[in-house]
């Protein structure tokens, strides 16, 4: 029997249920989050006893497809028009990512003792993913860039659902109203058509395809008129598989792996936040947006993670996810001219 358990058929199911029960939990004592937090602190525990599984791609997709199709919901005329007036903003904010990403490379270099490049990936405010690719075919050290990048977003993740639910978040105001569940017709066309859009996108190479293209497809129907929410159950499920994606990290392997960068890779994050925190300050005062819609919109997390967040707290799902798109983009597409530049200027020692 106990050999049954050690197998990788029993142990993604076995992962599975201490994810749900650790959801559950938390849930049970009003914990932040509680579907992602609960999870990933449990599949952290059999993590730790090296008891969990790895999760399958395809459980981290059908995620991010039902996250980026809640999300799209919600892009009804008149948000649009309001996010869409934000757009100064959302190009400051990815301008903040570029130059944290910046300043923080060199410290990130002399506190881990790092080559430049790998620096340079570790604090780069991308995709994660993206930019552990990157970081190899620039000849970095991926494993040392996806476990500083696996870091940042535990910590952020963990950081802003603590600040949001002791602040007792509010929605932003020209939010709509809650909205019925959306038609089981509905239902059935997203269940085929939202994957289909993440596909094509990802085919072509644009980051974070599984969220961003629901988000289009979903989001073309509010903008047409539909005025309606995706089941509860399916966002719950969705939360279940980012907590588990998070919590599978923490194996002793990847705290005894160098624990000199894992710190360092802390430290960086926590300076992000409390800059974050002061520049969405300001952004809120001037634009008149809540302040942990600011915050949450210029923090250094995931596009996914901090979406599912503003959606669980009401805390303007919508402006999240432009300003996190706006910030990936930018971050992709500049962050490998920027580490050439970074190396010849001298800034990082190659």
């Amino acid at each position: 029997m106990i050999r049954l358990f050690e197998t990788a058929l029993w142990r993604q199911p076995l992962t599975l249920i201490v994810a749900f029960l650790g959801g559950l939990a938390a849930s049970a004592v009003s914990f932040p989050l509680p579907w992602v937090m609960g999870s990933m602190i449990a599949v952290a525990l059999l993590s730790l006893g090296g008891a969990a599984a790895r999760q399958p791609g395809l459980g981290r997709r059908a995620a991010q497809i039902a996250i980026g199709t809640g999300l799209g919901l919600y892009f009804t005329p008149e948000v649009i028009r309001e996010v869409a007036s934000l757009g100064h903003w959302m190009i400051l904010g990815a301008l903040l990512a570029i130059g944290m990403s910046l300043f923080f490379s060199r410290l990130m270099q002399r506190m881990a003792r790092l080559d430049g490049p790998t620096a340079i990936y570790s604090v780069a405010l991308g995709a994660s993913a993206e930019m552990t690719l990157q970081a190899i075919r620039a000849g970095a050290d991926g494993a040392v860039v996806a476990s500083a990048h696996a870091v940042r977003i535990i910590l952020v993740v963990s950081t802003a659902s603590m600040i949001a639910q002791l602040s007792g978040a509010g929605s932003v105001p020209f939010l709509a109203p809650a909205a019925p569940d959306i038609s089981w017709q509905i239902a059935l066309l997203f269940l085929f058509a939202a994957p289909l859009c993440g596909w094509l996108l990802h085919r072509v190479g644009v980051p974070n395809a599984w969220v961003l293209g629901p988000v289009l497809l979903a989001g073309s129907f509010a903008a047409a008129g539909l005025h309606a929410r995706l089941y509860q159950s399916v966002l719950v499920a969705a939360q279940l598989m980012i907590g588990w994606g998070l919590g599978q990290h923490m194996t002793r392997e990847f705290f005894t792996r160098s624990p000199r960068t894992l710190f360092s890779a802390a430290l960086v994050t926590l300076s992000m936040l409390a800059i974050c925190f002061t520049v969405a300050w300001v952004a809120a005062s001037s634009a008149g947006l809540p302040l942990l819609t600011a915050f949450l919109s210029v923090a250094p997390g995931g596009i996914a993670e901090m979406a599912i967040i503003a959606k669980a707290f009401g805390i303007g799902a919508p402006v999240v996810t432009a300003f996190h798109f706006c910030r990936i983009m930018s971050t992709i597409f500049l962050t490998g001219s920027l580490a050439r530049f970074l190396v010849r200027s001298g800034w990082v020692r190659p």
